[in-house]
This record gives structure tokens, sequence and C-alpha cells, in this order.
């Protein structure tokens, strides 16, 4: 049996005092080439994994901001009110990824596969452990490229079949939960 998640790991946002820098490091640490991108203030990104994972370098906005992973949803407010009621709180947003229409003319396979000037809606949640997690939800013209929705891959046999193996050990250990 294999399982499909609710959510896909979208984008990797590594917030920075200085994004030229980080650029240049991650280019070296990983061997990838981070590109501009289509927002307004500086940024660099590039895929990073075919399952539809992108790294993302941007300004850092607060001293606080830190590296945040963004699952991607299909209902960012029902994702939103799930989490302010599983104890989250909403650091940022939700709000626009806005995508300025001069930069839409300058790459044409995305103005062929977008009906608006955006990429999708997006939150940053605090858990109630301290840590943030992004949650975004895409525009349909993002779908493919970030592998989700029809697009999104199940887990394979062999995961679902350790992480139940994992979760029976566990429970056998400490009981069910």
């Amino acid at each position: 049996m294999t399982t499909t998640l609710r959510s896909s790991l979208a984008f990797i946002n590594i917030p920075s005092d200085d994004p030229a820098r980080s650029r240049a490091f991650f280019e070296q640490l990983f061997g990838i080439d981070l590109v501009p991108s289509l927002w307004s203030e500086e940024s660099y990104h590039a895929p990073i994994s075919a399952d539809g994972i992108d790294l993302d370098i941007n300004v850092r906005h607060t001293p606080q901001e830190s590296t945040t992973a963004f699952l991607a949803v299909a209902d960012l407010d029902g994702a939103i009110r799930l989490a302010t009621r599983s104890g989250g709180q909403v650091l940022w947003g939700p709000d626009e990824l806005a995508i300025p229409k001069e930069d839409m003319n300058t790459v044409p396979e995305l103005a062929e596969d977008t009906s608006g000037d955006s990429l999708g809606r997006a939150a940053v949640i605090l858990e109630p452990g301290g840590s943030q997690i992004g949650l975004v939800e895409l525009e349909e013209h993002a779908h493919e490229h970030f592998a989700f929705g029809k697009h999104q891959q199940p887990l394979t046999a062999h995961q679902t079949q350790v992480h139940q193996r994992s979760m029976q050990i566990a429970q056998e250990r400490t009981g069910p939960r």
C-alpha cells in the first residue's frame, strides 16, 4: 500500500543579510547555478530535486527569520486554521507571492502556463516546539514545477512499509499513542 501525503515540500527558503554572498556560497557548496528570482527584491533560486523542490535565497526581513521549508497545501486558509487550532502561531501572511508583470514576459514558458501574476499565497507558522514552517497554496500553473496536486508522487511501497514497521516498533516499546 502506498500513501500520498496531503502536502509536499515545495521549496526551502534561506534568508540572508547578503544574498549575493549566500548565492556564491551555495553555488560552491552544491555545485548549482542559482539564478535571479522573479521578485522585486534581490533573491535567487534553483531546482534541487526532480521531486519539485527549489532552493531560494531571499533578503532577511527580520533578525529572527531562519531557514524555512515551505510545504505546498491545497487550502492555505484551512491549513492555517488547523495549525492555529493545534497550537501554532501565524508569524507572517497569508500573503501573495507576486511575480512582477514585467518579469512574466521574460520567461515565455511561465507566461504560457499561468493565468495570473502570482506563484500563490503563503504563510509562515511557528509550531508549538518553536520552529518555523512555511505553507504555500500554489497557483495551478506552479503545480507541475513543484510536483504537487496531480503531479505529486505517492510514497513508495518501501517508504510506507518502513514507516509502518517503525510505528509498530514504537508502539511495542511505549504503547499506543
